[in-house]
């Protein structure tokens, strides 16, 4: 009978043979998770210090229509249910449709519903939302290359300290953005679940994941080409597995495809020209060779992030030819990389995988395969950007050998001491991309600090300018300044600028109604007059045109064409509360001519009464129109209020101007 064992020689055998007792590997794999949960947590970490210094900025550029002056959003929660109803940017004093993205508005209102006004709340949930990103893309990354944690933490660091993406997370609407990466990466590590574990239920979870993606932003689509990359590259999935996935997110994106066009029409809305200047090239190869000009400029900032712009279009990226280096050096390396990934495809490079995962997820927004509604903008390279970090990271590994190095590392100092000399690279590179990030971050503060700073980077950027100048003469900007000298100055200042925007863009009818509205509070009618109906011939579609056009018209007394302006407006923008007000007040004063009338005329006193009442109650039904529109618009109730008591009606007088006294209150407590 042999003879038995103590437990020091049972460890000496095991040690001898290399064999790991049952509590050694538990332990080892208990550290193995405490590393991986470490480095985790301090991208999250690091991404959320990046962008603390953004938790007291103000709403900025797009931030005011979709949140601060948009009449759905500022109804808080209640409104939600609509918002899912409706285009992206209804509630905007503008007729575009084609856009839906009803998530991250949503969000929006049920965060206004919480602290009404208040930008800081907004900015608080992008920063928080966004350190979360990072943190599921390091363990999802972990996951995919099968408990590798350089790779995944290298290419994490590195998207979260990257200084292209402070236009997403500084810039509160760029929420769609943030929200849908983190969404298709959730259902990446479900569906990676689904086929490695045979869960039919993180089939489901994963389908619903990417499903929801879409309400944040469309350009979730190309992940349908996405995970069956992933699914190749790292996994052994059989083909009902690639089926299954792909029938499940196809169905997905079929039923998103049929609520969008239900919400949104048939109606195709045209790209303007000083959005995407690329709309200006009518020659397509010429066209396309200029996208990927622009595209080449993109993968310079993945490299070299320094000289970030908040607007490119036209007419800063001026056209070039097909023989200029401009567009020959990007189209070599793009066609290059390509190359490279359909070569190494079939030996599953991973370097395969970041550029097909970049170009995949670039295709959409890119321009070089379809043109979208702008032909420049930061915040669309943050998904694709996911893969350049990728590519960096796995590039890094092989300059410094890592592959050679034993992957399953169990502690934090153990991953120290392996990998210190390509993490000090990386770190000397996150440090730098961190004090670029929170530089860029403070020029994100507000408005006038944006524009200011980069009007000289981009000083023949038609929109920029446009910009600028509404800013400085809006009535939250111009009652700031010391004096009346200092407001005349900033009118004049803004004049200028968009004179140069029209001498850029002769058909730009944003600078043309913008400096009709100046001469107008210039006392300038002629002027004003002379542009609106300039503005109006290369957009006569603007609702804004036609109520500035109607107002002035309505201060002219000529009160039959300023009845037509408003109609207009109120035709391509249903939802625009003051042009509703205005034109109920045209009706308003139509009434009280058929009272006077009434009051001279004896003989048909009745007729004019008739029509006075009529009226007067057609300007009851459109200031109630305008009040639904934006409940926190006093005007419409104080002038309901006038109108009730021409009509006789006391109570319901005294009811508006308790309601208009109710809003005034409350709007100046907010202030």
């Amino acid at each position: 009978m042999p003879e038995k064992l103590s437990r020091k020689e049972k460890i000496a055998q095991q040690n001898k043979s290399g064999s790991t007792s049952p509590q050694k590997t538990k332990d080892h794999e208990k550290k193995k998770k405490s590393t991986k949960r470490f480095l985790g947590l301090f991208v999250a970490i690091l991404s959320f210090v990046l962008y603390s210094n953004t938790f007291n900025h103000g709403y900025v550029l797009d931030d005011n229509g979709l949140i601060v002056e948009n009449t759905q959003t500022k109804q808080g929660i209640k409104k939600i249910p609509e918002i899912f109803k409706s285009s992206y940017r209804f509630g905007m004093n503008m007729a575009d449709y084609s856009l839906y993205r009803p998530l991250s508005k949503a969000m929006f209102a049920a965060e206004w519903e919480l602290s009404p006004n208040n930008p800081s709340i907004h900015h608080w949930v992008n920063v928080l939302l966004y350190s979360l990103l990072c943190y599921m893309i390091f363990l999802t990354l972990s996951k995919l290359l099968q408990g590798d944690l350089f790779i995944p933490f290298v290419t994490s660091l590195l998207f979260a300290a990257h200084p292209l993406h402070t236009e997403v997370v500084a810039n509160i609407k760029s929420r769609d953005e943030i929200v849908c990466l983190l969404l298709v990466i959730t259902a990446c590590f479900f569906l990676y679940n689904y086929v490695t574990r045979n869960s039919t239920k993180a089939l489901l979870v994963g389908v619903l994941a990417y499903f929801t993606a879409l309400f944040s932003k469309e350009s979730a689509i190309t992940f349908l080409a996405v995970v069956p990359l992933i699914y190749y590259f790292f996994t052994n999935a059989a083909k009902q597995k690639y089926i299954l996935t792909i029938i499940g997110m196809g169905l997905a994106t079929v039923v998103f495809l049929i609520i969008r066009r239900n919400v949104l029409g048939n109606t195709e809305s045209l790209i303007p020209i000083e959005d995407n200047s690329l709309v200006a090239i009518k020659n397509i190869i010429v066209q396309r060779a200029n996208a990927i000009y622009i595209f080449g400029h993109y993968l310079l900032l993945m490299i070299y992030p320094v000289n970030l712009i908040v607007e490119g279009s036209y007419n800063h990226f001026k056209e070039v030819v097909l023989t200029s280096w401009k567009f020959l050096l990007p189209f070599v390396i793009l066609v290059g990389g390509g190359v490279y990934a359909v070569l190494k495809f079939k030996k599953k490079d991973i370097i395969s995988f970041s550029i097909l995962y970049f170009l995949v997820t670039a295709s959409l927004v890119s321009n070089v395969v379809i043109l979208i509604g702008t032909n420049y903008g930061e915040r669309l390279m943050f998904i694709p950007s996911l893969g350049i970090c990728l590519l960096f990271a796995v590039l890094l590994s092989r300059l410094f050998k890592m592959e050679a190095i034993e992957k399953p590392v169990a502690d934090i100092q153990s991953f120290l001491a392996k990998y210190i000399k390509p993490l000090v690279v990386v770190m000397v590179i996150v440090l730098l991309f961190g004090i670029r990030t929170m530089a860029r971050n403070m020029d994100w503060k507000d408005d006038f600090t944006l524009y200011q700073t980069d009007i000289k980077k981009v000083p023949d950027s038609a929109h920029l300018l446009f910009y600028v100048a509404n800013h400085i003469t809006s009535d939250e900007y111009l009652p700031t300044l010391p004096d009346s000298a200092s407001r005349e100055k900033a009118r004049m200042q803004a004049l200028s600028q968009l004179s140069r925007a029209i001498e850029i863009f002769p058909k730009y009818a944003d600078a043309y109604q913008r400096r009709g509205f100046i001469y107008n509070q210039m006392k300038k009618p002629d002027l004003a007059e002379k542009d609106y109906r300039e503005a109006l011939v290369y957009n006569p579609t603007h609702p804004i045109v036609y109520n500035n056009y109607g107002t002035l018209c309505f201060d002219q007394r000529r009160y039959d064409e300023a009845k037509f302006y408003f109609q207009q407006a109120v035709k391509y923008n249903s939802s625009y509360a003051h042009a509703l007000n205005n034109l109920a007040s045209t009706f308003g004063v139509f009434g009280m001519g058929e009272a006077e009338m009434a009051a001279k005329d004896p003989s048909s006193k009745s007729t004019h009464e008739k029509l006075a009442r009529e009226n007067f109650e057609t300007a009851i039904s459109y200031f109630k129109k305008s009040i639904n529109a934006d409940p926190q618009f006093g005007e419409p109730y104080r002038l309901a209020s006038v109108t009730f008591r021409n009509l006789g009606d006391q109570v319901q007088a005294d009811k508006y101007d308790r309601m208009y006294k109710e809003v005034t209150a409350q709007k100046n407590a907010k202030n």
